[in-house]
């Protein structure tokens, strides 16, 4: 005796039912696709920020552990590392430039530290600013407790 089987159970799904599944599919995917896309492009700016802040504060303290008075950081002037004719230096697959710019007429001296891509010298990413002032010392007197 053969036994009839289900026909049911072996009943796919229609064109028109895959057609919907993948409209829907695709309906959720872009946004998501849009969030992932996003997502790497605001990682990439962080990165570049991250790259130039860190840039910035090693120009500033090389700038402040050269120990020079006001008058030698003035007669230096304005500063660009490494120099236009060399190599720049390269990080994170990009090429960066700092820029120190002495402010001449200001008390005390203020020193900015501009760091920007090799590519746009115009358009620095990170600017930091620090005030110096020369440390004199006339006399140090010794006090025994």
């Amino acid at each position: 005796m053969k036994q009839r089987i289900d026909s049911s159970i072996f009943r796919g799904f229609t064109l028109i039912e895959i057609l919907m599944t993948m409209s829907i599919i695709a309906i959720l995917f872009v946004p998501v696709m849009q969030l992932f896309s996003n997502s790497i492009f605001s990682t990439s700016i962080s990165l570049e920020r991250i790259t130039a802040m860190n840039l910035a504060q090693s120009e500033m303290e090389r700038t402040i552990n050269l120990n020079l008075t006001k008058e030698e950081l003035k007669k230096i002037g304005t500063v660009i590392f490494p120099p236009e004719k060399e190599k720049p230096i390269e990080m994170d697959h990009q090429f960066w430039r700092t820029k120190r710019h002495i402010v001449q007429d200001s008390d005390p001296l203020e020193v900015h530290v501009m760091v920007y891509k090799d590519s746009e010298p115009n358009n620095p990413l990170v600017t930091l600013v620090t005030l110096i002032e020369d440390l004199m010392w006339s006399s140090v007197t010794l006090v025994s407790v």
